[in-house]
């Protein structure tokens, strides 16, 4: 079984999963958090042990300091190939169909100048994250879509843990939204459809990229309010 550790912040969480193939630590933060990461990861692991840095997504939030821990360290970074454009430019563009009140306010910033984030420079050190990379590194992971909050953002699934990180298809933070929804959505028939391949799982727990561990449940219990 995969150990699955948080090392994140009050804003967002920082998942690091112990694997054969090395450490994989699931998406970063804002630029410049990237000296902060380290110094909690290294309290644990030696920084040798950081393999793999997995995105989810590429919004500033996920993906902001992924080029600053790649100088870093020796991680490879793995990132979904409809990601990959995004991360190159150090930009996510999209348009929103649902935006609760804070949705509003990170819409905002991430269309102002201080939304970009330095953009991947080392084309070689990008592993398209699919699941021949996990079955050839011997890693029990599934990397499953999972559109909707964003056009390109995907999840894992760690079978023998029965959980999946599901980055922002799904949050859990208390006071900045309710109902397990995420406070920006780009297509609300994708992410319906999202939950519906995450149910259909039938995981125990989801690790989202925001808030608490919740039980997958969940997503059950207010799947009426995303439809």
């Amino acid at each position: 079984m995969i150990t699955i550790s948080n090392i994140g912040t009050m804003t967002r969480n920082n998942w690091i999963l112990e694997t054969p193939a090395g450490i994989i630590a699931v998406d970063t933060g804002l630029p410049g958090e990237a000296d902060g990461f380290l110094e909690r990861f290294c309290k644990r692991w030696r920084k040798e042990e950081l393999a793999y840095l997995f995105l989810t997504h590429a919004h500033i939030d996920h993906a902001g300091f992924a080029e600053e821990l790649l100088n870093k360290t020796a991680a490879r970074l793995l990132a979904g190939e409809k990601s990959l454009a995004a991360l190159k430019a150090g930009r996510y563009d999209g348009k929103y169909v649902y935006k609760n009140w804070l949705g509003k306010v990170l819409d905002r910033y991430t269309r102002g100048k201080r939304g970009g984030y330095p953009p991947i420079s080392d084309s070689y050190r990008i592993t398209v994250a699919d699941d021949a990379f996990f079955e050839k590194a011997g890693i029990a992971a599934r990397v499953i879509a999972l559109p909707g909050h964003t056009r390109d953002s995907i999840g894992l699934y760690l079978p023998e843990n029965n959980a999946v990180l599901c980055g922002d298809a799904a949050m859990n933070r208390r006071f900045f939204n309710s109902n397990r929804h995420t406070v920006l959505i780009e297509s609300i028939e994708d992410f319906y459809k999202s939950w519906d391949t995450m149910t259909g799982i039938n995981p125990d727990l989801i690790y989202p990229g925001h808030g608490e561990v919740f039980p997958a449940g969940d997503l059950t219990v207010y799947r009426d309010w995303v439809k």
